[in-house]
């Protein structure tokens, strides 16, 4: 042992030292050690030895880095193109994934988020929700009761369209707001930041008039009060007491991809009816498992517990239940769409990579003289490389600090571009942990793009370099097949990306050529829901709506005016159904979606009449109950046959009236463009049955009106008839026809965008990479050339060499990215409509584009080559 230190502290003692002492010094190392034992002596010398060498190489990596920075300053045009290049490929790669880390990284904002679980039924095969349908009150108050099931269990019913009007603080505002059950704070782990959560009296019937306020709410309603606890509000002309206020920042899991922070809290109470109907499913309910339980073995429980269900109520079958993480839930929608953009944009940075990497390898090779000489005088491979590769490093940490700053002002674009029903969306930031990314990413691009052409070029030919560094031409270059290498990569990446973009651009117009079922153009909609505590009976809401319709009608300029209570493509409602004179398999087998409608909607959305007739001002209270279904309906229910005339009722206990069919309409995509159409029935809203507590159909909320001017101009006009009418009445979410389509396809629209942004910027990295060799190898070969043609060759053969050796490379890259892109195939599956991943008329159409675009990059420096003068190639030799 002693003796390799002794080694050790010669080669780091200076060499007169060494030279004057050494003998001497080994001799007294030698008896000191024996005396005093080795190990004690080796750990006496271990901090110099340390010092020693932290110092000798924090030295050689400073002359490195000098002589790093003094190559770069040498050559400033080459050092713009790679930092720029780099600080592309390195910003975007940091914007993404500061959109990922959001999204899928980033832990849950609540206590152990690892152990909460979201809990879904499954619906029979062929029934409306499928594998994700909310949960039915008595199944829900069942595992309440089932203490080893869960640790914690809560229920909440959230939603967009679930609103109260506040009054008495300014102008009537809508306020959205979430019913939780009791523990739902407790499962979280949250408490408000003053005041309390709901007491167990709270969640009965009766007794729920309390509410918690979310913490912007607090800010901009109340001017961030802190004597709100205990004071009185009205909300739906009924008085509320504000019980506290929810921390900063706080949503619950329902609303993580809604930006609107301000939203109320109630608590959530059923009444003894809606709690033993089975039929019911309205309920989004989270679980915290048990510490240390697994969600596989609760999972098999709460499958048990479905078959025991389905044995004592037959009607029952088919139903189950589905545990899932709720991080997953969450983000169930946009995991592999962010996922694909990630690695898409990581491919970007492979080009930009293998851009610099040939850039780079030029510029080595153009000093292939200089590493020659340094490797005659006794440098090692290790130096050559440590001094290239400190070079590349260099760029790279230059071109992260760029990409850093393009990071944030991507970044931000990206939250300007990107759909609001992206959860957390609003948490991309440039924080540390995308500043690590940026900081690893830079590391690992020098390394990449530095490595190749560093070990390339640390083994010189020391007499071959010395022989080309006499002269100014050779037959190729040192690093040509490298850098073909290089190219050929380029191109199949480059290939893979722009086959995403064509996919998805394919993709995007299938779903805009999907007619919706109705006619956008100039339509306006606005939600004029009436309190149903301000407006108890059902006359009362019919009064309101029809004194609205008058007014608006009257308005210049409007053709025709409707009140719906679902629009299309923002959801709706489905419920059960019973046919006169059938039975079903299973009670519950047949579903449709309910709305209740007024006479002129289907002409407000020139929605086309098939079959019967259209809703008549006759259908009135005291008519006899009628309906109008969809074409999907009356095919699945009556094929071959003419629905008019045949009865259905709505599946209730209290046992609804009958509703004849009088009209057949043409199917609308209620719940998006890439959705088939499900079963319909239409309703008028001017029968009160539909508004009964029997038969709970919603009220419409929703007023439609088609224009022959500009919709948005009218808004003003519209606002004040409503107040006209009710002047506590708000008037919300007013949007155009047009802009809700636009908007049902935005996440397509944001995927799409971004890959052909991708796919473009992969196209022309690729481009300058076969543009940049052609042009190299040009210049090497000047001399070659020249022979060439003074032995006889024609411009046109000259041409067509230099032409036919960079579409060799980018023939064999297109080969290699058309197996590439058939292999990750299944990655873009799930993001397609219309097409398949592997669609022929794609790839063949990209193929041509991306050999006809090579072709053009490689015709510049090919004639260039035409252009050598044959006498001053052959007098610069």
């Amino acid at each position: 042992m002693w003796e390799r230190v002794y080694r050790l502290l010669r080669l780091h003692c200076p060499a007169e030292f060494r030279d004057e002492y050494g003998s001497e010094m080994a001799r007294l190392f030698r008896d000191r050690c024996r005396k005093e034992g080795s190990l004690r002596v080796l750990l006496e010398a271990l901090p110099d030895l340390a010092i020693t060498a932290w110092r000798e190489h924090v030295e050689t990596l400073w002359r490195d880095i000098r002589y790093g920075i003094r190559t770069m300053g040498k050559s400033p045009a080459f050092t713009a193109v790679a930092v720029l290049t780099l600080a592309l490929g390195i910003g975007a790669t940091t914007a993404i994934f500061s959109v990922v880390h959001a999204v899928l990284l980033r832990s849950l904002p609540y206590r152990d988020p690892e152990r909460l679980a979201r809990v879904w039924e499954t619906a029979p095969k062929g029934r409306m929700g499928g594998d994700r349908t909310t949960v039915s009150p008595v199944n829900f108050l069942s595992w309440s009761r089932d203490a080893d099931l869960f640790e914690d269990i809560a229920a909440s019913t959230s939603g967009l369209n679930r609103t109260l009007t506040l009054t008495g603080t300014g102008a009537p505002t809508k306020l959205m707001a979430d019913n939780v059950s009791g523990f739902f704070f407790r499962i979280l782990g949250v408490q408000p930041i003053l005041g309390r959560t709901f007491l167990r009296e709270e969640e009965q019937p009766g007794h729920d008039r309390v509410v918690l306020l979310s913490y912007d709410l607090w800010q901009t309603q109340f001017g961030a009060d802190p004597q709100v606890v205990g004071r009185s509000i009205t909300l739906d002309n009924t008085s509320y007491e504000v019980i506290g206020v929810m921390p900063h920042g706080f949503r619950s899991p329902d609303r993580l991809s809604s930006r609107d922070g301000s939203f109320l809290l109630r608590p959530l109470t059923f009444d003894a009816a809606r709690a033993t109907d089975r039929g019911e499913h309205f309920l989004n309910v989270i679980a915290r498992l048990k510490p240390g339980a697994k969600l596989s073995q609760t999972q098999r429980r709460l499958d048990a517990a479905a078959r025991q269900i389905e044995r004592e109520y037959p009607e029952n079958k088919g139903w189950g239940v589905r545990l899932v993480p709720l991080r997953d839930d969450i983000v169930l929608n946009v995991r592999q769409a962010l996922l694909v953009l990630l690695g898409a944009v990581g491919c970007v940075l492979l080009i930009a990579c293998a851009n610099v990497a040939n850039l780079l390898l030029a510029r080595v090779t153009a000093q292939s003289r200089e590493m020659a000489i340094r490797s005659a005088l006794g440098a090692g491979r290790f130096q050559l490389v440590r001094q290239l590769l400190t070079q590349s490093l260099l760029l790279a940490v230059f071109g992260g600090a760029l990409g850093v700053l393009v990071a944030f002002w991507g970044t931000d674009v990206l939250l300007k571009l990107a759909p609001r029903n992206i959860p957390r969306l609003a948490e991309a930031r440039i924080d540390f942990p995308v500043l690590g990314f940026a900081v690893l990413t830079s590391v690992l691009t020098g390394v990449v793009f530095g490595l190749a052409p560093a070990l390339r070029m640390s083994r010189p030919d020391v007499n071959e370099s010395l022989k080309e560094a006499s002269r100014t031409s050779s037959g190729a270059s040192a690093g040509s097949r490298l850098r073909g290498v290089l190219v050929v990569a380029e191109v199949a990446v480059a290939f893979v990306l722009v086959i995403g973009a064509g996919l998805l651009i394919r993709s995007f117009r299938l779903i805009q050529s999907v007619e919706p079922g109705f006619r956008a153009e100039n339509v306006l909609a606005m939600d004029i829901a009436p309190p149903p505590s301000k407006y108890r009976q059902p006359f009362e809401r019919v009064a309101f709506f029809q004194e609205v319709l008058e007014r608006v009608e009257a308005v210049p300029g409007v053709r025709s005016a409707a009140v719906v209570s679902d629009f299309p493509l923002g959801g709706s409602g489905g419920g059960g159904f019973v046919i006169e004179g059938r039975t079903p398999a299973h009670p519950r087998e047949w579903d449709a979606e309910f709305r209740s409608i007024s006479p002129d909607y289907f002409r407000a959305m020139d929605i086309p009449l098939l079959e019967g007739r259209w809703f008549t001002r006759q259908d009135a209270a005291k008519a006899a109950p009628v309906a109008v279904v969809n074409k999907t309906m009356a095919r699945r229910f009556w094929p071959g046959e003419n629905p008019v005339g045949k009865r259905i009722r709505r599946r209730a206990p209290a046992g609804p009236p009958w509703l004849t069919i009088v009209g057949v309409v043409g199917d609308v995509r209620h719940s998006g463009l890439t959705r088939e159409p499900y079963a319909e029935v239409y309703v008028p809203y001017q029968q009160p049955s539909w508004g009964t507590s029997e038969v709970p159909f919603p009220f419409p909320r929703e007023l439609v009106v088609r224009t022959d001017l500009d919709p948005v101009s009218l808004v003003p006009i519209l606002q004040r008839q409503v107040w006209a009418t009710d002047k506590d009445q708000p008037v919300t979410r007013v949007r155009t026809l047009e802009g809700l389509v636009r908007d049902s396809v935005s996440r397509e629209r944001f995927n799409m965008f971004l890959m052909a942004v991708f796919g473009a910027v992969g196209l022309v990295l690729a481009v300058v990479g076969i543009y940049s060799v052609l042009s190299y190898t040009v210049t090497r070969r000047i001399h070659e050339i020249g022979i060439r043609m003074a032995l006889g060759a024609e411009r046109g053969q000259v041409l067509a060499m230099v032409i036919a050796q960079g579409m060799r490379l980018a023939i064999l890259g297109v080969g290699i990215g058309t197996v590439a892109g058939l292999a990750l195939s299944r990655v873009m599956s799930a993001l397609l409509f219309g097409i398949t991943a592997t669609d022929p008329a794609t790839f063949v159409s990209v193929s041509a584009l991306l050999l006809a675009v090579a072709l053009a990059a490689c015709s510049i420096p090919a004639w260039k080559a035409t252009k050598v003068d044959p006498i001053l190639a052959l007098r610069c030799e």
